[in-house]
């Protein structure tokens, strides 16, 4: 399933920070392509039969058209490496059953590139005459709808998020991630990045930007490719994560970093070797 014409693509993120039961033997249940942060039982529901769980947030992603029945498509838990659709789909239900479970949805491109992202939140009360047409009657998955009549262009503007449980439906702003023609809209004034510049970092780049490390970007610093000190920015045009030993090595002699304007990070080597670190790309 497409959020906007061509080949762009959307995936959730959801975080849950309680345990959530899942089912020992995972049915085949229609979702959406979603990337859970999830908390359950060890081993409920997973290859091997295990029924114990697992013991912290566990970063789970699935493609929207998984989710919501269109395509079977395998999902990638944080890790681990790909699973299998239905048990992605089973741990996304999971999450939903959760009401503490919180909730993202990337945009890619055709290559599986970030294009767009956007957080969750409840739809407020006083918005729902005003909203666009919810979710196909009958249905009780996931499923993503424009949340305005008309529609947002571009598979940007705000999305109707709904998920299984009983819980209120979500509205989604997805805004674009281009640096090409950054406008610094999530440019922090200090040295330090706010929450939101942070995260999106992480969304478009989930490692370290070195290329031959695979440090989960949460563990890694903001490093700024122009030095603050020197004038850089505190912005996604001009940041990204790096490990501590890799933010230490880019600042020896010899070394240079670049920055892309699609967010390409060319690392230059004492000897005059380059490297390239393209944007994480998501399965899609």
């Amino acid at each position: 399933m497409s959020c906007a014409p061509g080949p762009s693509w959307t995936w959730c993120w959801a975080r849950t920070p309680a345990p959530a039961r899942l089912p020992a033997t995972p049915p085949r249940m229609p979702l959406a392509r979603t990337a859970p942060r999830h908390t359950s039982p060890p081993g409920a529901g997973l290859p091997g039969g295990a029924a114990a769980g697992f013991a912290g947030k566990v970063t789970l992603t699935v493609p929207l058209g998984t989710a919501v029945g269109l395509a079977d498509r395998p999902g990638e838990l944080a890790g681990l490496g790909p699973v299998d659709p239905w048990l992605a789909r089973d741990l996304a239900a999971a999450a939903a059953r959760n009401p503490k479970t919180t909730w993202c949805v990337t945009v890619t491109d055709q290559h599986g590139h970030a294009v767009g992202h956007g957080c969750a939140r409840p739809e407020p009360k006083g918005s729902r005459n005003r909203a666009g047409p919810g979710p196909p009657p009958g249905r009780a998955g996931f499923s993503f709808t424009p949340a305005s009549r008309h529609g947002p262009p571009g598979g940007f503007g705000t999305w109707r998020l709904c998920v299984p449980g009983g819980g209120p439906d979500l509205i989604v702003a997805i805004h674009s991630l281009a640096t090409q023609d950054c406008e610094h809209r999530y440019e922090a004034r200090g040295h330090d990045p706010g929450v939101r510049l942070r995260h999106l970092s992480q969304v478009r780049h989930a490692t370290c930007t070195s290329p031959i490390c695979r440090r989960p970007a949460s563990q890694c610093d903001f490093e700024h490719n122009t030095a603050y000190e020197a004038g850089g920015r505190t912005c996604l045009c001009n940041g990204g994560p790096k490990c501590r030993h890799d933010h230490r090595l880019k600042q020896q002699p010899g070394w240079k970093v670049d920055q892309l304007p699609d967010g390409t990070f060319r690392w230059t080597t004492p000897a005059g070797r380059s490297y390239d670190t393209e944007p994480t790309r998501y399965p899609i």
